[in-house]
């Protein structure tokens, strides 16, 4: 019919110019991530020869059944998931009681309690002194030593204090009113208006607990209580020692003969801890980009 529009006709050069920048964004930003899942799932030593974009060149599993013939895997997959669930909840209910109260204008010491907080952000002790701290509290080879000493983030109290200062006051009177004391304002009332910062400072610290091991090489020689990340770190670190005393020898018996190198085994043990993160990340996804404009608007 006459003057009936196609959709297509809709768009402007303009409009046509900006899907194509964003196509390529988008294009840069998963083209890394889909590589490194080709690689994994590539022949190691033929990936060192290059050229290798969108496919494997030369399919195997060997770099998986590499990382999972170590039969401490699943026990390390064990600590790691009750280290990141323990210390992501405490974390959250520690810091969001913490900015709760500092919020508040009412509360006693509350610019004392501040400057600690930006001294928290800004220095910090040391390797030596936060190691000798940590062994004096009994906690080397301890389970605890990966959830006590990040019980408490200052920068995410900094984030939570910005969000409480937003919600209106008038609810919280509404609340002393009806007899509500802090605790229940805070535990019915406070925490189920605040999903998307809950959800924001949650993932984000669920995603270092779990990465995390720098923490398990200082503190933990106990091997029963390996974390999974530090395990891979262990795993890559052996296949590249395996492979310089290769080369340095000449006797390339001593590599592995499977054809898994250092990369392509950091490679596949990386898809493996990332995969838990990319299942959880559905589900507070509606959340997740309120909680990360949090601060970023002042009235």
């Amino acid at each position: 019919m006459k003057g009936e529009h196609k959709p297509w006709q809709k768009f402007g050069i303009a409009d046509v110019i900006i899907y194509v920048i964003l196509a390529f964004i988008v294009f840069i930003m998963i083209f890394p991530f889909w590589n490194a899942v080709v690689l994994s799932f590539n022949d190691g030593k033929d990936a060192m020869m290059g050229g290798i974009y969108f496919w494997p060149r030369k399919f195997t599993m060997d770099n998986y059944k590499q990382a999972f013939q170590n039969n401490a895997i699943w026990k390390a997959f064990g600590i790691s998931f009750a280290r990141t669930l323990l210390a992501t909840v405490l974390s959250l209910l520690v810091t969001s009681m913490f900015a709760y109260s500092a919020s508040k204008s009412y509360l006693k010491f509350r610019k004392f309690y501040m400057l600690l907080l930006l001294m928290a952000m800004f220095f910090n002790g040391g390797i030596i002194p936060v190691f000798l701290t940590i062994k004096s509290l009994g906690l080397v080879n301890n389970f605890l030593v990966y959830i006590l000493p990040g019980v408490f983030n200052a920068f995410y109290a900094q984030i939570f204090i910005s969000f409480f200062k937003g919600l209106p006051e008038s609810l919280f009177e509404s609340a002393r009113i009806d007899g509500g004391r802090e605790w229940t304002i805070y535990c019915r009332l406070v925490l189920p208006l605040s999903k998307s910062v809950l959800a924001a400072v949650g993932l984000f610290t669920a995603v270092f607990n779990w990465n995390s091991w720098y923490d398990n090489m200082l503190y933990m020689k106990n091997e029963e209580l390996n974390t999974l990340s530090f395990l891979f770190v262990k795993m890559i670190k052996s296949q590249e020692t395996m492979e310089n005393l290769a080369a340095d020898s000449g006797v390339s018996e001593l590599a592995n003969l499977s054809g898994v190198s250092s990369t392509s085994l950091q490679l596949a043990t990386m898809m493996i801890a990332v995969l838990p993160i990319m299942c959880v990340y559905p589900f507070v996804q509606k959340y997740f980009a309120t909680g990360m404009m949090i601060g970023s608007v002042k009235g």
